[in-house]
């Protein structure tokens, strides 16, 4: 399909693009479609670097295409999934039986973390095209927890000579038997893990940052092969707003003086990413007693809003907004031709119109849990057409194409 989007206001001007077999490309004269984008801020589909969508195992809260569908209505047009499902992305023949699964029921574009326990290293070294590791340094859903320091090096040394990322769950499994899943137990781990990167010089993500202690850490041993990611919940809520189990998670929420240094470094570039752990559950689940109820939150249907919103509230500029849901997660792992609007990158778009204002309730919901933690925010700024692979997805809130995404090239 042939698109040109006239006068989209970008990072870099009021400008037209062109979009030709899935690519952005040099201008051209005829288009089967030309979009007024005048008045309207165009950019990179967002990626959602960090998403459980329960499939294979837990399909009944969340799988592939409603997952996708959230995601591609909200604006996010590729995800990396995590390797925590059941059975576990843990050997090159589970990772192929998921990658077949998956094929043909995805709305986005998407990727595989591997994850690692202290029986596959070797598969750990076979594996191919791949975003990155998983490492659970502390429990949480799933049973992949590596909590021992020599694993831990192994394989890390194992990810450098694949030159991929290793991203890790941080936590200290100790503290967490103990009942003490505070800003320590996230501390301790984030240090060793920051401490064993400085020694084997493998490149390390640390998940779901949550304290200002954790940011500190980074800031202090800053290396362009370290590298953070940010929740929104971590953004938007902190413990006093537990009330029940629905803000339930792991890292759980933390006080509140946290918020304001984890804005600082999304603001000054100390935070690389924000992803959304978008772990649904279903109200069933979450209406249990919060000492029986799962840990997770779905978020990748309005993380984008949410951002955009930022950016009239002068928390954000488009520029750093683009560098957090789109640059980042493309250059620390890997994804080749996404995250800009550059000729020869993907026609993976979002078209955004920053005068629409909504308030998020329930019957909005996609993701199949049928909930969200941001219900009853007022938001400003909505995608009104996303394009995945050249092809426009939705428009004005309506699905037009078939479930076109694709597994992403990662190196």
């Amino acid at each position: 399909m042939k698109i040109i989007f006239k006068s989209a206001a970008t990072i870099t001007g009021i400008r037209d693009v062109y979009v030709q077999g899935g690519k952005i490309v040099a201008p051209f004269k005829e288009a089967d479609r030309i979009v007024d984008a005048s008045g309207k801020f165009l950019m990179p589909g967002a990626i959602d670097s960090h998403v459980h969508f329960r499939t294979p195992g837990a399909t009944y809260k969340e799988d592939f295409t409603s997952g996708s569908i959230a995601a591609v209505m909200g604006g996010v047009t590729t995800v990396l999934d995590m390797p925590n499902t059941n059975p576990a992305t843990i050997s090159v023949a589970a990772l192929q039986e998921k990658r077949d699964l998956i094929r043909g029921t995805s709305y986005v574009n998407y990727g595989f973390f591997f994850g690692v326990t202290r029986e596959n290293f070797e598969e750990m070294a076979k594996v191919t095209n791949v975003p990155g590791y998983k490492i659970y340094m502390g429990s949480s859903t799933g049973d992949l927890l590596l909590d021992d320091e020599n694993s831990w090096e192994k394989a890390f040394r194992i990810a450098k000579a694949k030159n991929l990322p290793v991203v890790v769950h941080a936590e200290n499994e100790s503290k967490i038997k103990a009942g003490q899943r505070d800003c320590e137990c996230a501390v301790i781990a984030t240090s060793k893990a920051v401490e064993i990167r400085k020694n084997v010089g493998n490149k390390l993500h640390i998940a779901h940052l949550s304290c200002g202690e954790e940011l500190g850490i980074l800031r202090k041993n800053a290396d362009k092969n370290l590298s953070c990611e940010v929740c929104p919940h971590h953004l938007y809520f902190s413990e006093l707003d537990v009330k029940d189990a629905y803000l339930k998670m792991n890292p759980p929420l933390r006080p509140e003086e946290n918020l304001r240094e984890l804005w600082e470094g999304v603001r000054d570039g100390a935070v690389n990413i924000i992803a959304t752990d978008h772990a649904p559950h279903s109200l069933e689940e979450k209406m249990q007693d919060i000492s029986m109820a799962p840990a997770g939150v779905p978020g990748v249907e309005f993380v984008l809003p949410l951002l955009l919103n930022e950016l009239t509230q002068n928390m954000l500029t488009p520029e750093r907004l683009v560098q957090l849901v789109c640059e980042e997660p493309a250059r620390i792992f890997g994804i080749k031709n996404k995250g800009k609007l550059e000729i020869g990158y993907d026609a993976d778009l979002v078209l955004v119109d920053m005068d629409i204002e909504k308030t998020v309730t329930r019957d909005m919901v996609l993701s199949k849990c049928g909930w969200s933690p941001y219900e009853g925010y007022k938001l400003r700024g909505w995608p009104v057409m996303t394009v995945v692979g050249g092809e426009i997805v939705c428009e004005n809130g309506q699905l037009l194409s078939e479930k076109l995404g694709k597994e992403c090239v990662f190196g």
